[in-house]
């Protein structure tokens, strides 16, 4: 099952400064993507997490969803982390 969203949302705060713009992420922030990334398994998985993200991030205030596919990059994760804006589509 999809971690809950309180837990999506505790993994992913600590990036919150790159998405807005910050050179580079946290160390909390690889670690806590790295741990989202083992919990999305399944392609159920991952939906929940992008439903929740998608209904989370609109109210941090103003971010830049291209650079959510950065954290994997700058983290050494292997996984697909897609752009994630309110517009997103996550069922694909």
């Amino acid at each position: 099952a999809a971690p809950p969203c309180q837990e999506v949302i505790v993994s992913i705060t600590p990036c919150l400064s790159f998405i807005k713009g910050q050179p580079d992420p946290a160390p909390g922030c690889c670690s806590g993507a790295k741990g989202l990334a083992k919990q999305a398994n399944t392609k159920q998985d991952r939906q929940g997490i992008c439903e929740c993200l998608k209904g989370v991030l609109p109210k941090i205030g103003p971010y830049d969803p291209k650079r959510f596919p950065l954290i994997a990059q700058k983290c050494g994760i292997n996984t697909l982390i897609p752009p994630i804006s309110a517009t997103t589509d996550c069922t694909k």
